[in-house]
């Protein structure tokens, strides 16, 4: 590891794969992401409760849940471009609070990571983005993430396009 000053990410979202990340961002927001090594954020899971207009809909949020594991990838980036990382995960998924998380590595290494993820919302009433479902499954299967994850992501992505397109048939 480098002696240079760093942070330890934990990316859970868009992020994962650079190549999906540049179909949504533009220019300079888009820092040199080495690839990282595949963690589990422990006891966290995904709640979808933040609305996105450019989505169609809400993204998700880190939240605490005992026993429960988000998947993503832990990097190590350097002091000087968490300022583009921190606007990166804003861009793509309104990300603009920092929280720490405790990851476990492929590798079996625990670590203390930061991971940035949108601010709990106002309520409000809408639809869970299938748009960004869909994109963060595919962002997981780029990443190389463990297969039963990606098709929990995927499973979810089908079973909420299910259950919203369901609701919108019912009569009011």
């Amino acid at each position: 590891m480098s002696s240079r000053p760093s942070y330890v990410w934990f990316s859970f979202s868009l992020a994962l794969a650079p190549g999906l990340a540049r179909e949504r961002v533009e220019g300079p927001l888009l820092p040199e992401l080495p690839e990282g090594e595949v963690a589990a954020a422990l006891d966290m899971d995904l709640l979808y409760d933040v609305p996105a207009p450019d989505w169609g809909g809400h993204v998700p949020r880190l939240v605490d849940a005992p026993g429960r594991r988000v998947m993503g990838r832990v990097r190590v980036m350097p002091l000087e471009s968490w300022p583009q990382v921190a606007k990166l995960e804003e861009a793509l998924s309104l990300a603009t609070g920092e929280r720490s998380v405790r990851v476990l590595t492929a590798t079996g290494a625990m670590l203390s990571a930061r991971a940035f993820t949108p601010p709990p919302p106002v309520p409000s009433p809408g639809l869970v983005s299938e748009s960004y479902l869909e994109a963060l499954a595919r962002a997981a299967e780029h990443a190389k993430l463990p297969t039963d994850y990606v098709s929990r992501l995927q499973a979810e992505a089908r079973l909420i396009q299910s259950a919203q397109r369901g609701q919108a048939r019912r009569p009011r």
